[in-house]
């Protein structure tokens, strides 16, 4: 049975035809305003989810990036200070070879000891430094000075780390270091707590008579023995091959150090070109889904605007025809 076609059937199926492609006119016209291919969520939803996923890849990176920023600034600091450090216990380490000479008296020995007064002041000096308004050697305590150093020639001498004595068993707190986190669930070691600049423990040196005497590692307290020595060396060795070798002994730690610094730092600087191309990596991702192609944009919209001024020639002749129309 043959369906009958009726002016209202036709109207009405021009209708929902003139809506689509004005709707598709209006959506094309819209992606060419905005250059982008997603308008609204419905427009790919899939596409939607994997430029979220990248978004927030991108500002996770962003973050991590910020803090190797701040990482490399910080142990930039950090080796200039090891650098001055061991700048000084390599004088240290000259004074004490050039105090071994037997023929230097007392006046020698005691302008000498004056010098190693200024350089061992000057290690707390270095213990506190600052990167902006942030100590650097106090692990977690990066407000107030984290070293305290008092001497008294031919006494003990006191020197504390954020409060605790370094003469006796360290603390954690003095042998943690400050942690950024660099990637998910990774932290990472900006600088060196205060412990293992300054130096904690002690060890044995043998003279050549035999005998043993303890040395500590700690760069203050050994500089403060030193100048003991040198004020009263018959109460301590008087040939001080024990401060030359101990000098040796603190520079090696430095070194040590700064060889850990720079491996570091190279790390970071690694860390930097990576997040920096998976940032474009993932700034790409969300250019395919979201931006729009100029050229297929207008070429697909010119092709719609055509399929549109069609309908409504179309309809322009569908739409008169009608019993009104005969009646008149």
């Amino acid at each position: 049975m043959a369906l009958r076609i009726t002016n209202s059937i036709m109207i009405d199926t021009f209708m929902r035809n003139l809506n689509r492609n004005t709707f598709k006119l209006e959506k094309l016209q819209s992606q060419l305003a905005t250059n982008r291919k997603i308008v609204r969520l419905s427009d790919d939803p899939v596409g939607v989810i994997k430029t979220l996923n990248a978004k927030a890849k991108q500002s996770d990176i962003g973050q991590y990036q910020s803090n190797l920023r701040d990482a490399r600034a910080w142990l930039s600091q950090t080796e200039s200070s090891l650098n001055e450090a061991n700048t000084i216990v390599a004088r240290c380490y000259e004074l004490a070879v050039h105090a071994a000479n037997d023929v230097l008296g007392t006046d020698e020995r005691s302008s000498i000891a004056n010098e190693v007064r200024q350089l061992r002041d000057q290690l707390i000096t270095l213990g506190n430094s600052v990167l902006g308004d942030k100590y650097l050697f106090g692990s977690y305590n990066v407000s107030y000075p984290p070293f305290y150093g008092e001497a008294v020639d031919g006494e003990e001498a006191v020197i504390t780390l954020n409060g605790f004595d370094m003469l006796g068993e360290p603390d954690q707190e003095q042998l943690d270091s400050i942690k950024y986190e660099i990637n998910v669930g990774e932290d990472f070691e900006i600088g060196f707590a205060g412990g293992a600049f300054m130096g904690m423990g002690e060890y044995d040196y043998q003279l050549p008579d035999g005998s043993v005497v303890t040395m500590s590692r700690n760069m203050y307290y050994q500089f403060h023995e030193f100048v003991n020595a040198l004020i009263s060396p018959e109460s301590f060795n008087p040939d001080f091959l024990p401060f030359v070798d101990g000098m040796q002994v603190l520079q090696r730690q430095l070194l040590a150090q700064m060889a850990e610094v720079g491996g570091r730092y190279a790390r970071v600087e690694l860390m930097e070109s990576r997040y920096s191309q998976d940032y474009i990596n993932y700034t790409q991702m969300r250019s395919d889904v979201e931006d729009l192609d100029q050229a297929e944009g207008i070429m697909n919209f010119t092709m719609a605007e055509s399929v549109y001024r069609a309908a409504l020639s179309v309809g322009g002749r569908i739409l008169p025809p009608s019993l009104m129309d005969f009646l008149r």
